[in-house]
């Protein structure tokens, strides 16, 4: 088996780049809008492509142009799924940003993912935006499974985060499943 590879969305910093680098991934490319925070990345990670441009500005074919990599990683923005926030979900501005991350999966169609987003996603629109999300993510392939996980071994607060990893389903071979199977 050849070197893993890894494309990153909504990237910041560079948080899961770190994490991706430290599973033995090699880091491909990023894209992050926010100036400051490419700056950060770019310092951090400079042998990889950093894409400093509004994610929903990137054309199919710009998408379709990037490097194939093994795995796709990243977060949408979290402030209408937050329990601090307004809890607009999958509605609100930010929240219709995980539609992006979707795009670029049913384009690039890479082998895996994981999503990263605030715990509260789980009870956001009464419980049915995660049911969306979750079939968004049967309707472009994949099958997987999800989890919360606190990160406070990690730093001083609790921060609970959900986790949710998916596998094309090329690569599962039953292609009929329910989504209730397949993000079980």
């Amino acid at each position: 088996m050849g070197e893993l590879t890894s494309g990153h969305l909504f990237s910041g910093s560079g948080g899961d780049t770190e994490g991706a680098v430290a599973a033995g991934y090699r880091p491909v490319w990023a894209i992050e809008n926010n100036p400051y925070a490419a700056a950060v990345y770019r310092k951090r990670f400079p042998n990889t492509q950093i894409i400093e441009q509004d994610i929903t500005r990137l054309s199919d074919e710009f998408i379709r142009s990037l490097y194939s990599v093994d795995i796709v990683i990243g977060g949408s923005p979290c402030p209408d799924f937050s329990l601090a926030g307004k809890r607009a979900g999958i509605e609100g501005t930010r929240g219709q940003l995980f539609f992006e991350f979707v795009k670029f999966l049913k384009i690039l169609q890479p082998p895996a993912f994981l999503w990263e987003q605030v715990s509260a996603v789980l009870s956001s629109g009464k419980g049915q935006d995660f049911i969306k999300i979750l079939d968004a993510f049967a309707e472009v392939g994949y099958v997987g499974n999800w989890q919360v996980r606190n990160g406070n071994r990690h730093v001083p607060q609790n921060r609970e985060r959900l986790f949710c990893v998916g596998i094309h389903r090329r690569y599962q071979g039953d292609t009929t499943q329910t989504r209730e199977e397949i993000f079980n």
